[in-house]
């Protein structure tokens, strides 16, 4: 019995290994395939591990049955572990913080990044908001693109431009290599 649940388990791994991550993209998934099939058809290029528009900045890349590129997917996982506390659950803000979907309608991705590096204070009617420093956080700034383009995707939802809707995306595009080895570079 134990040679026969050895050999079944090492034919379960073999087969695992075989059908996940690089294994997994070279295939082509069904996910990828959709999601560069709408890159193309936005007119976004991947470049440095991330879809971009042609001004070169990370664009979200969402299909009509809203499975996202991986960069989205993993600024959907990073803003819930760091900035859904104070900016709302789906960036739709909260009583301390604004619904930053609603301020990516506006906001360039430069003055988004230098807010989340720098830090800002405003005085609204008396009251004082600040949003502090992310600048020598490791777990925001090597994925800062990636919360960019997740909350870019939900303001877009917002403005009724096929964007991303509250809620759990309904699939994600593999992580590239390329994604991989900035993440493993950044962090470290």
């Amino acid at each position: 019995m134990k040679i026969y649940s050895k050999t079944l388990a090492a034919a379960v791994m073999a087969a695992a290994v075989s059908f996940s991550g690089a294994a997994w993209a070279q295939q082509g998934s069904p996910e990828n395939a959709e999601v560069q099939a709408k890159a193309k058809e936005d007119g976004v290029t991947f470049t440095d591990a991330r879809y971009r528009n042609k001004d070169g900045q990370p664009t979200p890349v969402v299909t009509k049955d809203y499975k996202v590129d991986w960069a989205v997917w993993q600024g959907f996982r990073r803003y819930h572990d760091a900035c859904h506390v104070c900016h709302g659950p789906n960036a739709l803000g909260s009583t301390f913080a604004p619904a930053l979907a609603d301020s990516l309608k506006t906001m360039d991705y430069e003055t988004f990044f230098g807010i989340v590096v720098g830090g800002k204070r405003e005085n609204r009617g008396g009251t004082e908001f600040v949003m502090p420093a992310f600048g020598e956080d490791k777990n925001i700034m090597c994925y800062l693109d990636d919360i960019y383009t997740y909350i870019k995707a939900r303001s877009l939802n917002a403005e009724g431009k096929g964007g991303l809707p509250p809620g759990r995306p309904n699939g994600r595009e593999d992580i590239s290599d390329e994604a991989k080895k900035r993440a493993a570079e950044c962090e470290g």
